[in-house]
């Protein structure tokens, strides 16, 4: 197994959120916890990020409406369902904005060294 190290205010971060915001009754706003960090609320995004993607770490971060580190298996799935709504709501903008201007299908995305056309799996 492959040990990604992460830099040290991502650790410090987890830590925090671990020993003072554990579970959703103990969450802390955005823009307080950012302030507490001394960093943009785009840096604690890119923070919360790495630790929910990071697979040495064992806990999620909930960013919704507060964060807190989540402390059941209901707060997990409810943030996962959270990420997954806003990828697909972004996946139907998109769409609709390829169609306002007439380019029904001719979108594609780069992922990896191939190119996929966006299917209409989200759509109704």
């Amino acid at each position: 197994i492959e040990t990604k190290h992460h830099e040290p205010l991502m650790y410090r971060l987890y830590d925090y959120l671990k020993d003072n915001h554990l579970g959703r009754e103990n969450g802390i706003k955005k823009p307080e916890l950012a302030k507490k960090f001394d960093i943009t609320e785009r840096e604690l995004r890119k923070l919360t990020k790495e630790i929910n993607t990071s697979t040495e770490l064992e806990k999620l971060v909930s960013t919704t409406h507060c964060c807190y580190m989540c402390n059941t298996k209901e707060e997990c799935e409810q943030s996962i369902r959270n990420t997954y709504r806003t990828a697909i709501t972004l996946l139907k903008k998109g769409k609709a904005m390829e169609r306002k201007v007439g380019l029904n299908g001719q979108i594609k995305m780069p992922l990896g060294n191939a190119f996929y056309e966006i299917v209409n799996t989200f759509e109704k």
